[in-house]
């Protein structure tokens, strides 16, 4: 019995020690390759700007002569200054990307079975402006949420016909998974100046989509531009009486952007809005008002201060009322009337004065 324990210990411990001496040669070897990274970016970032003003920077040859961690930085710098420069400098990087084969390896990358490999071939294709078919992004990229952002933001940078429609489709592919905050914003940049192919999507499929990708569209449609006629906003209308408040909420934020449209203000009950149970609701409705601006509105923003019962909702109306320009309501109620104070406070902040030894 002590033999086996023995035989037992001394196992652990040589697994101990290998592991160890592993670790240790690990990380002595990324410390190395760190430091060789460091070392070779204060040459080759120069050595990249100085054949960006020659006619022929001849990149394949130079590109062949690095080594291998040089290859990486040297990929590494240019897609940095991809994300940054315009013009002929950006036209000579993406020569470069061609010269090297870099725009071909990511294309190729879109069937490799990793999802890291297929995320570094979307990006790269991003960075470079190069457009893939939708036929492609569908049967390569559709697996995950990641790679849908990816494909959905190729296509949001490509000048290729229905970017905006196949990008956003692309995004609520499942309708079951929430957007990240790249994904959020690439819904946004698709929908931007014209939010059609959101606007016809969630209204065709937004009635099964998870709650939350709900809400992140309606909140999209609420910053994002629209031409359609009364009847493509009908579907909105419902949505003030379902159970979620966040939908509820989310709903008022999407037709705060569209009140221009008197048809569509007038058939929103704005009494039911600011006397909803939810905190939420009230502050969104809040919101939808400042954005209307007119008369009528301002009323509410007013009676909103003077009697919304949450603190935080009550501050929001406020601030709103404040910001339009309009006077706050003179009121007794001890709790309005710190909210009104605080409000005046926050503009009577002393200035810093400048001096010229400051």
């Amino acid at each position: 019995m002590n033999g086996l324990l023995w035989a037992i210990f001394v196992v652990i411990a040589a697994l101990t020690v290998l592991v160890g001496v592993l670790t240790l040669s690990l990380s002595v070897f990324l410390f190395w390759v760190d430091n060789r990274r460091t070392a070779a970016r204060k040459e080759i970032a120069p050595a990249i700007l100085a054949r960006l003003d020659q006619g022929d920077p001849e990149w394949d040859d130079w590109y062949r002569e690095l080594s291998p961690i040089e290859r990486f930085v040297a990929r590494e710098v240019v897609a940095s200054y991809l994300r940054r420069v315009r013009g002929r400098e950006r036209a000579q990087l993406v020569r470069f990307a061609e010269d090297i084969g870099l725009v071909d390896h990511a294309r190729s990358l879109l069937a490799n079975p990793l999802l890291f490999n297929r995320l570094r071939g979307l990006v790269w294709l991003s960075l470079l402006e190069r457009p893939v078919s939708i036929e492609r992004l569908r049967a390569t990229s559709t697996s995950h949420p990641e790679t849908r952002a990816a494909a959905a933001r190729l296509l949001a940078v490509s000048d290729v016909p229905e970017a905006s429609q196949n990008g956003t489709a692309l995004l609520c592919w499942s309708g079951e998974d929430r957007l990240s905050t790249f994904g959020l914003d690439t819904l946004y940049q698709l929908n931007n100046t014209d939010a059609t192919p959101l606007l016809t999507l969630t209204a065709t499929d937004g009635v099964w989509w998870d709650e939350g990708l709900l809400v992140q569209a309606l909140v999209t449609l609420g910053y994002c531009q629209s031409t359609q006629e009364l009847v493509q906003f009908e579907w909105l209308l419902p949505l003030l009486k379902h159970d979620s408040p966040r939908v509820r909420a989310a709903t008022l934020i999407a037709l705060g952007q569209h009140g221009w449209r008197w048809e569509l203000r007038d058939r929103i009950d704005i009494e039911q809005a600011l006397t909803d149970p939810e905190p939420q609701v009230r502050t969104a409705a809040y919101d939808l008002l400042s954005r209307w601006g007119d008369s009528k509105s301002i009323d509410w923003l007013q009676y909103g201060v003077a009697s919304d019962p949450d603190e935080r909702s009550r501050l929001a109306a406020a601030r709103l009322l404040d910001r339009s320009g309009a006077s706050l309501p003179e009121v007794a109620n001890e709790d309005v009337v710190q909210t009104i104070d605080w409000v005046r406070a926050e503009h009577a902040a002393p200035r810093r004065v400048t001096t010229g030894w400051t």
